[in-house]
């Protein structure tokens, strides 16, 4: 019999969004792997737990660990990922390292979902660019201005490879629209988030948090239409 692995989506920070199938399959299992973060919304099902917490030195590591550790068990492991684990959480490398676990992926909501519906635009209207993940930076800062140029919305994580002000300096420079609206998302859910309107252009001068997801708003929309098209000051609100 093998093993199982449940790749959990925990939702964007707040417990209240950690839905019943994930809280389900925790409960299920007795080792838990993660990040702080991803443990967050979960810290009141984690008692009793063997918890395996990764951090920036150990993340690759202590995940093959945990997955050779426990491979020939009968032992349910859930791995948390904030988030949708289908949405830069490093997926493929999670099922390759778990590969003869019986794995399930449980959805969560994502802050991608999150910033849209506060930016009241669909998805499908969008292109997500995440700057989380190693790979080409360049080719991806591309995909979004061509994505832009083309009437797309944006949905951006940014990261330490690419912060929201030097996206928006990119972006600007290559000759998108200054005057786009644009929604600055941190800590979403959580007590402190902060959510701030403001246009591409004023963005340059920002310093949002380096982990913040960004929306990147067309003048179609109806929440470009309620903001104003040259709103150049940010509306804060927490």
């Amino acid at each position: 019999m093998k093993p199982n692995a449940y790749i959990i989506g925990v939702g964007p920070g707040a417990s209240e969004f950690l839905c019943d199938r994930a809280r389900d399959r925790i409960a299920r299992s007795r080792v838990i792997l993660g990040w702080d973060l991803d443990l967050l919304p979960a810290q009141h099902l984690l008692v009793g737990k063997e918890v395996y917490l990764q951090d920036v030195r150990n993340y690759q590591q202590l995940a093959k660990e945990v997955a050779d550790k426990f491979r020939h068990t009968d032992t349910a492991i859930a791995i948390l990922r904030i988030g949708d684990p289908c949405i830069s959480s490093g997926l493929k490398g999670l099922l390759e390292l778990f590969a003869g676990y019986e794995i399930e992926i449980v959805p969560g909501i994502s802050s991608v979902q999150m910033a849209a519906s506060l930016a009241r635009i669909n998805i499908d209207e969008a292109v997500v660019v995440t700057f989380h993940e190693s790979g080409d930076i360049d080719e991806r800062k591309r995909f979004m201005r061509d994505a832009l140029s083309r009437g797309r919305h944006l949905l951006m994580l940014s990261g330490e490879e690419l912060r929201p002000d030097a996206a928006a300096r990119y972006l600007v420079e290559r000759g998108i629209d200054e005057y786009l609206q644009v929604l600055v998302c941190e800590k979403l859910t959580l007590p402190d988030q902060s959510v701030v309107w403001t246009t591409l252009g004023s963005l340059r001068q920002m310093q949002p948090h380096w982990l913040s997801v960004i929306a990147v708003v067309q003048p179609s929309s109806g929440m470009r239409e309620s903001q104003g098209e040259h709103h150049a000051n940010p509306i804060i609100a927490s």
